[in-house]
């Protein structure tokens, strides 16, 4: 219950916070979306947004539990969301793109294919690793050191908070910091995603450092802030839901220990 929470809310933020991105770092191509338009984006991705998330944060928890018999638990959450985030992020925000200009040019969608899935995996890759590592990862290892410290001082001033309540709060701060720190590599992404949908040749299939210098001719210093209050909102919204709702706390409760018995 507590993955599909997470899975279907943050699916929901995600569609509705990163569609005005789209259109911000279209160049142009896109204009403002009407609301009808953006009704008919919206019903259309957000369940496939949701039902991948879904998944994402369920192969990472596998994965990050996995790992923290090897690593220690704020390395392995970083790099569990930085390998499994890559995949699932890559394929979200790169389908999103892909569908919101397909759906803005009135072309026909047919079902992707495996192949075009996983080419969904390439534009922006690396941009997308340290996003996913640095973003979620940051702010999911960052959360609880912040809260202890938070919990520490409101006690010694004889201060009473609920603890779910302090949980979100000390999230979503982590979650507005590292969003912050990571916006670049977001903003370049989403770049790399464009060149992809339009089928700009230069730097593809990856567009790493065509995104990266693209991105700079187009916004200039505000590559590294553009679009930031409303990727704040997801990403310190979704730490700040996963902190308090902790989708770690069996670890006892592994899908992979299951072949083992």
């Amino acid at each position: 219950p507590r993955l599909g929470i997470a899975g279907g809310v943050i699916g929901v933020i995600l569609v509705n916070s990163t569609m005005p991105q789209v259109v911000k770092t279209s160049n142009g191509r896109m204009p403002k979306l009407s609301p009808g338009m953006w009704a008919r984006m919206c019903l259309y991705i957000t369940p496939k947004a949701g039902l991948l998330k879904f998944a994402q944060y369920g192969v990472m928890r596998e994965l990050k539990l996995s790992m923290d018999k090897v690593i220690s638990p704020g390395a392995s959450t970083m790099l569990a969301f930085g390998v499994v985030g890559t995949f699932f992020q890559s394929i979200i925000y790169n389908t999103l793109i892909s569908d919101m200009y397909k759906i803005h040019m009135g072309v026909e969608k047919p079902r992707a294919s495996l192949r075009q899935l996983a080419q969904g995996l390439k534009p922006g890759f690396v941009w997308c690793f340290g996003r996913e590592s640095f973003s979620m990862g940051g702010g999911l290892w960052l959360g609880p050191i912040v809260k202890q410290r938070a919990q520490e001082q409101l006690e010694a001033r004889g201060v009473e908070v609920n603890d779910k309540a302090l949980r979100f709060g000390c999230g979503f701060l982590s979650g507005a910091c590292t969003a912050f720190g990571t916006q670049w590599l977001h903003n370049t992404t989403l770049v790399a995603g464009r060149m992809a949908a339009v089928g700009e040749a230069h730097g593809a299939p990856y567009y790493t450092m065509a995104s990266l210098k693209a991105g700079y001719s187009e916004l200039g210093g505000r590559l590294f802030y553009a679009n930031y209050p409303q990727r704040m909102c997801l990403i310190a919204g979704a730490v700040g839901l996963m902190n308090m709702v902790d989708i770690f706390h069996r670890p006892d409760l592994l899908f992979v220990r299951a072949f083992d018995r």
